[in-house]
């Protein structure tokens, strides 16, 4: 029988979800066994979810949750709902940023400390964004002094990025576009938004919060990942590991759940076959470690793991949003103890990419990933070209997507040069290069 919180409500489920590290005032830290959950109580009732009224039994609707974070809003200081674009069928998309004694300005942010969680990019996949009302909730009126002095110098961004899905319960946006795989072509309004969040804000961590289906040898509480993607930074790669190995995971297993790896199916302890989880740029976790920020996904399993979940589907409902509520608390647990390596980190990986950029050093990868090194000559590129060269019509039809990725270009005799020493130097090439499966337009490599 797989172990369980017996919790009969969520905010006494969580009540043990995080312990805080805030530097070396040990004093002030709460004792063992305390976290975001244990204020709750202090939260006026009128500011519970939907969902949490239901205990379950329903899902809080996108009307609802408008209203809620509207009441949010109005009811603490420390929180900022702010419209950061339109879905298909003009719809908000929402973002709400939390500190003490209120959000930091954007500009201010991004030279400090920035946590991002995309709240179910896919509109069927409810316990994200749950997750996330509730977490916004919980920081706005923690009275914690460890969780105050994170929120002073911490801001905390929650986005619900596809409104529309959500509406109609369907994966994709209204086109039924998957969102998560459109980070390189940015087609949707949604993807826009979310690329635009990264580019302004600059977030030391993301977490992406989604949902899987289980089955055979894939039926964990969580499932977890990082970027995979080749042409990430070491650096940025082993911390976005580290956050979602020890910190993430480590939280949800804390907790009785159990975790494994996003993408590996699992046989007596071992895994024995991957059947998902790549290294597309296209999709956020690989997205995020190509524009240097520790990145990672979650996926909690959205059936009935036990004869009791069998029985209770609200009990399936609650388990669902507690484990990805846990996995972002792992997140914000990574970020207290490692604020300072993040900021340091970030910034050191940028100016590594820029500098390989400039000098074609390194290895430039089309294909594989973290365990998996490509076999044809096709899918690397050893000596790694300085720049592309774009022509004037092909840069008119992408300078939106290049602005909104953080991409600069120049004037010369060719039309447009983009050159390499930037520091999205690994996501540069599979935008441009014939050999990259979701390039967005032609370029050509201009040799260093």
């Amino acid at each position: 029988m797989r172990r369980r919180m017996m919790a009969a409500t969520l905010a006494a489920g969580l009540a043990a979800s995080l312990v805080l590290v805030a530097g070396n005032q040990a004093e002030a830290d709460p004792p063992k066994g305390a976290g975001l959950k244990a204020t709750l109580a202090a939260a006026p009732d009128n500011l519970k979810t939907p969902f949490e009224t239901a205990n379950g039994a329903a899902w809080t609707t996108q009307p609802q949750a408008q209203r809620f974070l509207r009441d949010l809003d109005a009811a603490s200081e420390r929180v900022r709902v702010q419209t950061v674009g339109r879905s298909l069928q003009n719809r908000p998309i929402q973002l709400v940023a939390v500190g003490s004694p209120a959000p930091a300005t954007q500009a201010a942010a991004a030279g400090g400390s920035v946590a991002l969680f995309t709240c179910s990019v896919h509109g069927d996949e409810n316990s994200g964004r749950e997750a996330c009302l509730q977490m916004a909730r919980d920081l706005a009126f923690t009275t914690d002094a460890a969780l105050n002095r994170f929120l002073e110098r911490t801001t905390v961004l929650f986005v619900n990025p596809n409104p529309d899905g959500w509406v109609a319960d369907t994966r994709g946006n209204a086109e039924g576009v998957d969102v998560n795989r459109d980070y390189m072509a940015l087609s949707t309004p949604e993807a826009r938004a979310i690329v635009k969040i990264i580019r302004d804000w600059k977030p030391d961590v993301l977490n992406d919060l989604h949902e899987y289906g289980p089955g055979e040898f894939y039926d964990t509480d969580l499932l977890h990942l990082w970027p995979r993607n080749r042409n990430v930074d070491p650096i940025m790669h082993d911390l976005a590991r580290e956050m979602s190995e020890k910190y993430s995971s480590a939280q949800v297993t804390s907790l009785g759940y159990s975790s494994g790896v996003y993408g590996q199916l699992v046989k007596d302890g071992e895994p024995f076959r991957q059947v998902a989880g790549d290294g597309q740029a296209r999709i956020l976790r690989n997205y995020a470690g190509l524009v240097n920020v520790a990145g990672m996904l979650s996926e909690t399993a959205n059936d009935a793991l036990d004869d009791a979940e069998e029985a209770d589907p609200a009990l399936v409902n609650r388990r669902r949003v507690e484990v990805n509520y846990a996995s972002a608390v792992g997140s914000v647990q990574m970020l207290i103890e490692n604020r300072e390596l993040l900021a340091r980190e970030t910034l050191a990986a940028a100016a590594r990419n820029t500098e390989a950029g400039r000098t074609g050093s390194g290895v430039i990868y089309f294909a594989g990933q973290d365990d998996m090194i490509p076999t044809s000559a096709s899918q690397v590129e050893p000596r790694p070209m300085c720049g592309y060269q774009l022509t004037t019509a092909t840069f008119t039809e992408v300078r939106d997507e290049l602005a909104l990725h953080g991409i600069t270009s120049r004037n010369d005799a060719g039309g447009r040069y983009v050159t390499l020493a930037q520091p999205t130097r690994g996501l540069i090439p599979l935008l441009f290069d014939s050999r990259s499966q979701y390039k967005i337009a032609d370029g050509t490599p201009v040799a260093c």
